[in-house]
């Protein structure tokens, strides 16, 4: 496994309240095999977003030079750099996407004088004095990155720092389907995911979720009020994605075969009777997996597999759940078997 390296830091400064996005891009970053990054030995919070890329949280550190360390597993090295913290702007947030009102608050030694807040060059969309050590601003339209936030008129010489995120966009989720009682574990695919703090099924939070990557994100789904399709959302801290839809189902039944026997050879077609089968996934006589069709929510075409003769389980599985009836199917001898 080849040795990491460090390539840049973006910002390269900051408070020493810490608690603000640095980027970290370089190599051999190994996804997930970075076990730490640290600021001077101070464990940061970090989210590996590629084999390039990783973005961490600036821990607190007095006002000076910080080495920043990522360390990989399997012994094989780490890289360096540095990181600078000064006295100045505190920020919380610290990042927000790039159609602004995000609502920061900003703390400082002295903003009594303070006539006005900047993004880099852009006036806030308005703040307020809170008091002389804190205004609360709302960031305007952004481009993607980080900008210097300064309050003019203010006595504080050094800037806060606020990162632009890019809205997010979703391609893909799947599985598109599962039980009403929840529980199903999906992979939702797209750009721009890293910052994931919220997954949503219907307005109903995910029972759990965790980031993989900048393009992938992973959740369970939480249990469904009724049936039917639901909007999954995704937030980060760039903004909302929407535009995928997640189907509750619920469980299957089975109700008729026709016919109801067959030969033990197999290769009969089956009509299989019931609800809830538009999103069946396998059906088996006596355990064993047969071709099928859908088609419809009530209709099954299955093509029998060869069995021992006798009664056999048919089990049909859907998204929702299975259903099966025990010994609907009997296998009988071929004629002069």
């Amino acid at each position: 496994m080849a040795v990491p390296t460090i390539t840049g830091l973006s910002p390269s400064s900051g408070t020493t309240a810490g608690g603000n996005p640095v980027v970290i891009t370089g190599t051999n970053f190994h996804t997930p095999a970075v076990t730490s990054v640290t600021f001077d030995g101070n464990s940061a919070v970090f989210t590996i977003n590629s084999d390039s890329r990783i973005t961490a949280t600036a821990p607190t550190h007095a006002a000076g030079s910080a080495t920043v360390t990522v360390t990989v597993t399997n012994a094989s090295g780490s890289a360096t750099t540095r990181y600078s913290y000064g006295s100045g702007l505190t920020l919380s947030p610290t990042q927000g996407p790039t159609g602004g009102g995000t609502i920061v608050d900003i703390y400082g030694a002295d903003l009594a004088g303070a006539n006005a807040v900047l993004f880099g060059s852009t006036a806030a969309r308005s703040f307020t004095q809170l008091s002389a050590t804190h205004l609360r601003a709302v960031s305007p339209v952004g481009g993607g990155g980080v900008h210097a936030v300064v309050a003019a008129g203010g006595s504080t010489s050094s800037p806060g720092y606020f990162y632009y995120l890019p809205a997010p966009f979703t391609s893909r989720i799947s599985p598109t389907a599962g039980p009403l009682a929840g529980g199903t574990a999906v992979t939702i695919t797209g750009v721009n995911l890293f910052t994931t703090n919220a997954v949503a099924f219907g307005g109903v939070p995910a029972t759990s979720f965790a980031v993989v990557s900048d393009s992938q994100v992973t959740a369970v789904s939480p249990a469904g009020a009724v049936a039917g399709a639901v909007q999954v959302k995704v937030t980060t801290a760039g903004g909302v994605t929407v535009g995928l839809s997640f189907s509750y189902d619920n469980p299957p039944t089975v109700s008729g075969l026709s016919p109801v026997s067959g030969s033990a050879g197999g290769g009969d077609t089956v009509t299989i009777s019931g609800t809830d089968l538009a999103h069946t996934e396998t059906v088996a006589f006596g355990g064993i997996p047969a071709r099928f069709g859908v088609i419809n929510s009530n209709t099954v075409a299955a093509v029998t597999p060869p069995s021992p003769v006798g009664p056999a389980d048919v089990a049909v599985t859907t998204s929702g759940g299975t259903a099966t009836n025990p010994g609907a199917f009997s296998y009988q001898s071929p004629p002069g078997g």
